[in-house]
């Protein structure tokens, strides 16, 4: 009997704590989706046991741009799954960012690691299209004596065309601005914002609407549609997006001051500021609205 008691007791004590700790781990992933970013990090450390919340983590660090901290634990994410082509483009991601924001000497030292997770994400996923966006990037930036140039991002732009045709394009588009051919730029650009409008579907990615929303409002391509890009990737905004919603605010500002549209000018420059308060080029943006 004393056993039978002992092993309810158990069962009453343990049982419900093991489902607390689940629903407290569900409760996280819930926070994160919600925006609640720094909540559910305190409460993902709690299950770094997890491999999704390893991967929710480097996903956090990465938002907070903390690189040294998602390379971490992307890391232990690729030695756990080496064959997960997303595990691999998140280490290479990660790498490049640190990278960029390296001297050249630390560049140098972090670009073998993420060539080789950015190769081993490609070849593991031949229809993964980020990671084929970002090795155009690698290769335009890199010298060409590392292997860089604009032949080998082409290889990869042409692996996009079957793949995603709006990706395809802006990475075409990146190409022609990276070698300084504005004429071939723009006409990609314009063929990427075509090629959305008219399938919505290919737009798979909430930073994509930035892309094409921030490129039209430079450009001057199609003010409307840029607008709605730009709103779309504002509403949609989320823990996977790097680019702060401040930047989209400033586009928009710009977009309704050419407009001669004063009011949602200033409105959307004063949003701007509210979302990045150190922020000088709104603050001219502004002094200019001001002054229409």
């Amino acid at each position: 009997m004393s056993r039978l008691f002992i092993g309810f007791f158990i069962a009453f004590i343990v049982l419900p704590s093991l489902t607390m700790a689940q629903r407290s781990y569900e409760e996280g992933v819930n926070l994160l989706k919600n925006g609640k970013i720094q909540q559910a990090k305190s409460i993902l450390l709690e299950h770094k046991e997890k491999e999704e919340a390893i991967d929710f983590l480097g996903d956090i660090a990465s938002f907070n741009k903390n690189w040294d901290k998602a390379i971490e634990y992307y890391r232990s994410l690729v030695d756990r799954k080496p064959d997960s082509a997303e595990y691999n483009f998140k280490l290479g991601g990660a790498l490049g960012m640190k990278a960029l924001e390296s001297s050249k000497f630390q560049a140098a030292l972090l670009i073998p690691e993420m060539k080789k997770s950015l190769l081993n994400a490609a070849e593991l996923d031949p229809y993964h299209t980020e990671v084929r966006r970002a090795l155009v990037e690698f290769y335009m930036q890199i010298p060409s004596f590392l292997g860089g140039g604009e032949n080998t991002a082409m290889e990869y732009v042409k692996e996009l065309e079957k793949i995603n045709k709006v990706d395809a394009h802006l990475a075409k588009a990146y190409i022609y601005k990276m070698e300084e051919e504005p004429e071939a730029f723009r006409e990609e650009i314009r063929k990427a914002i075509k090629v959305a409008e008219d399938n919505p579907e290919l737009v798979t990615r909430n930073h994509v609407y930035f892309e094409l929303g921030e490129r039209a409002a430079v450009l001057n391509i199609n003010p409307d549609k840029s607008s709605e890009f730009l709103e779309r990737y504002i509403l949609n905004y989320g823990y996977k997006d790097l680019k702060s919603p401040a930047y989209a605010y400033l586009h928009l500002a710009r977009i309704k001051a050419a407009q001669n549209n004063r009011e949602e000018a200033l409105k959307n420059i004063n949003l701007a500021l509210n979302h990045k308060v150190i922020f000088p080029e709104a603050e001219k943006e502004k002094m200019r609205i001001l002054q229409m």
